[in-house]
């Protein structure tokens, strides 16, 4: 009989939600089995069994909040054991929750261990203080804590933005600092930074945190909610990926490009039985541009600018449990058949449940299609680390002067994000222009 706890299922995974048992309590299984499923940052993952067994008793049920990794899920016994409840009780009462490292198949390099508070050194005899002063915590030592009580990934955004994590409020539990309240804390430097360069006697206040916006007026007060739905698992990633994202120092290059050629090779390689899309075409397009501006195929990790030497390209994929980012790797080296097989394969995985890390991680570059939504343009944000996101909207066919002459075309709205601290404008328009002309010939 042993104790079955929640395995780390990619470096960087700290917690995770038990969304479904696929065993029932009391029931048999045999290896290989789908014992469970996790829901983590990243992905959902069916976890199987390692050898033949009986689930005796499940401790974290299906759909319940989310749980630090090494956290008990249940208990397993072997198939000729009979454990009685006693027993069990036992076995849990001794298993004390291990850290979260200690609790993974393999250790994680990208993970850091939360660093304990310093050590406060005790006083000199003071003269007596007034109570409530006496129970006022020293600021040094509060800032202390603080910083200690912040999550890797906050930790990580803070080294890199250069954001004193004692200086920052944070509005996790028990004040836990997360990465919005880095990125919060990033763009709110930045505002009094310029304030203060242009002259302005006051400084510029960023705008306060969410919770407090329900204190102002307006019909929001006396609204009735409708559904609370808590920000954990993919969802709260999401969320603080896009606050770190909304920190890095971006810009914006639109074009509006002839799709005629792009059309008709679309047509002409379905009519060859080739099954492609728009976007396969796009991702071809952007890997190839990429090639021949690798300034724009990097990240910037705070310390240094990372430049890949092959494209991997993010791709967004819409379903009905969240949006996900697989990648199609090595998109350079592929061709549009290969990189619409691929592209349909992550598609399919991402609409089951099953990608796995290896699917969702080493991205370099990143497009976003929203034209089949009717949507015409758009700002992105990048996809921190990554330095350049493309942006494609619908092609429709629009009024043009060609030749001196207004004809109707074929068109389509490209914006592509970039990483200010990583591109310069000069070389965002050489990228931006192989794109155009990589489109502009058929992709």
């Amino acid at each position: 009989m042993h104790i079955v706890r929640l395995p780390r299922l990619g470096q960087t995974m700290e917690q995770g939600i038990v969304t479904a048992w696929h065993v029932a309590q009391g029931a048999a299984f045999a290896e290989g089995d789908v014992l469970y499923e996790v829901e983590t940052d990243k992905n959902a993952t069916e976890v199987e069994a390692k050898q033949d067994g009986v689930l005796v008793r499940i401790v974290a049920p299906g759909g319940g909040a989310e749980i630090a990794v090494g956290t008990v899920l249940a208990v397993v016994a072997e198939r000729d054991e009979s454990p009685t409840d006693a027993e069990i009780d036992a076995l849990l009462a001794g298993a004390d929750e291990p850290a979260a490292d200690s609790a993974s198949p393999a250790p994680s390099p990208a993970a850091e261990p939360t660093p304990l508070p310093e050590p406060t050194p005790l006083p000199e005899p003071a003269p007596p203080v007034p109570p409530a002063a006496a129970r006022k915590p020293p600021a040094r030592a509060t800032a202390r804590r603080r910083a200690a009580l912040a999550v890797p990934a906050a930790r990580r955004l803070a080294r890199e933005l250069e954001v004193d994590l004692a200086a920052v409020a944070g509005s996790g539990e028990n004040g836990v600092v997360r990465v919005v309240d880095v990125a919060r804390a990033a763009v709110s430097t930045a505002a009094r930074s310029v304030a203060r360069g242009a002259g302005d006697p006051e400084p510029i206040v960023a705008p306060p945190a969410a919770p407090r916006l329900a204190a102002g007026t307006g019909a929001a007060e006396s609204a009735a909610v409708a559904s609370r739905i808590p920000v954990q698992g993919m969802a709260r990633a999401m969320a603080e990926s896009m606050a770190r994202s909304w920190a890095v120092p971006q810009f914006t290059q639109q074009i509006r490009l002839d799709a005629t050629a792009l059309a008709a090779r679309l047509r002409r390689l379905r009519y060859e039985g080739v099954p492609v899309s728009y976007n396969d075409l796009i991702v071809a397009a952007t890997a190839a541009a990429a090639v021949e501006v690798p300034a724009v195929n990097a990240s910037f990790t705070g310390a240094e600018i990372v430049r890949y030497a092959e494209v991997n390209v993010s791709i967004a994929v819409a379903t009905d449990r969240g949006l996900f980012v697989p990648v199609v790797r090595r998109a350079d080296s592929l061709s549009v058949a290969d990189i619409a097989a691929t592209s349909r394969q992550l598609a399919e995985r991402a609409k089951q449940g099953r990608l796995g890390t290896a699917d969702l991680s080493g991205g370099t570059i990143t497009v976003s299609n929203l034209g089949a939504f009717g949507v015409d343009s758009g700002m992105p944000l990048l996809n921190a680390p990554q330095c350049a996101l493309v942006f494609v909207g619908s092609l429709a066919d629009r009024p043009a002067v060609v030749d001196g002459q207004l004809v109707v075309r074929a068109q389509l709205d490209v914006a592509v994000a970039y990483d200010h601290r990583v591109v310069d404008g000069m070389t965002a328009a050489g990228f931006t222009r192989a794109l155009r002309t990589r489109l502009e010939a058929g992709g």
